[in-house]
């Protein structure tokens, strides 16, 4: 079963599910009611309660400004890690290279810091790819990844036997990024290790 047929049933509200790869997708950002009733093409109501669930679990926060009430992601609730890799498989990084049909991706790992947005080292590695994937495909979807950062993107692509030849000769590039336990959005470590 596919991982977005997974967090459907697990989160019966469309609404809800919409509104999580809103914030956790882009978690720097701050909305109102209004724009998210735009970007999830929901009924306001709907929006209204949902926000209202996600803010009483302590997944959002909120704060007036002005005459509008204005969400962000709460980033020191203990799921927002686990949150991150549900937005992008569904809604982001994940779910735009699966869309790629032409090669397969056994692992998709990604930085912990890019997902959450926060400003990092320009030298250190966003998000590795193993698998049969070219670049030709998975160029288009970092550059959109540029725009949505407003930064430069690194990235790796590599089969199987690339990674295990650089991890037994222990590649700086490869050691840090794994050490810095990155967020698996696709597959599993121990398929490819």
């Amino acid at each position: 079963m596919k991982a977005s047929s997974v967090i459907r049933h697990l989160l019966v509200s469309q609404t809800r599910q919409k509104l999580i790869g809103i914030f956790f997708t882009q978690p720097n950002e701050i909305f109102y009611v209004r724009q998210l009733v735009r970007l999830a093409e929901e009924e306001i109501n709907s929006v209204r309660r949902e926000l209202e669930n996600l803010k009483s679990a302590n997944i959002l926060e909120s704060e007036w400004r002005g005459n509008r009430l204005f969400y962000w992601a709460n980033k020191s609730n203990p799921l927002f890690s686990n949150l991150l890799v549900i937005a992008h498989k569904i809604y982001g990084l994940g779910q735009k290279l699966q869309e790629k049909k032409s090669g397969q991706i056994r692992l998709l790992a990604c930085d912990y810091s890019f997902l959450a947005g926060e400003i990092k080292a320009k030298n250190t590695i966003d998000f590795i790819i193993v698998g049969d994937i070219s670049a030709k495909e998975v160029d288009p979807v970092a550059k959109s990844e540029e725009q949505k950062y407003q930064r430069e993107i690194n990235y790796m692509i590599m089969d199987k036997s690339e990674l295990q030849v650089r991890r037994l000769k222990r590649d700086p590039f490869i050691v840090d990024f794994f050490l810095n336990c990155p967020l698996v959005i696709i597959g599993s470590p121990k398929d490819i290790l």
